[in-house]
């Protein structure tokens, strides 16, 4: 009779092993479905944030790109007022010269 009790035992010993593996393995399948739902949430978020970031430094670059041009504007637009007041003075010179030379 003990020889049957001990196998009773071990069966229901082998059953509660067994309920406590599914629910181990239940319960680390939800903690994968979770981590991976975290990780995909990282993974939204990290792009959002380059995305983010693209757009930020696009739009300084396009400033920075309309800042140097404009500079560059400038600096023509004094350069040709530089060369235009030198030929100006030049021409004034030689419009005098060439009126000495023909008028008496």
């Amino acid at each position: 009779m003990q020889g049957l009790g001990l196998v009773k035992s071990l069966a229901e010993r082998e059953r509660e092993l067994a309920q406590k593996l599914e629910e181990a393995q239940k319960t680390a399948e939800a903690k994968v479905a979770e981590a991976r739902a975290e990780a995909e949430r990282i993974l939204e978020e990290a792009e959002r944030e380059v995305e983010r970031l693209t757009a930020e430094y696009t739009e300084q670059i396009e400033a920075e790109v309309r800042r140097i041009e404009e500079d560059a504007r400038k600096k023509a637009e004094a350069e040709a007022q530089k060369v235009k007041a030198a030929a100006e003075g030049k021409i004034e010179g030689a419009v005098e010269a060439v009126l000495q030379e023909v008028l008496p």
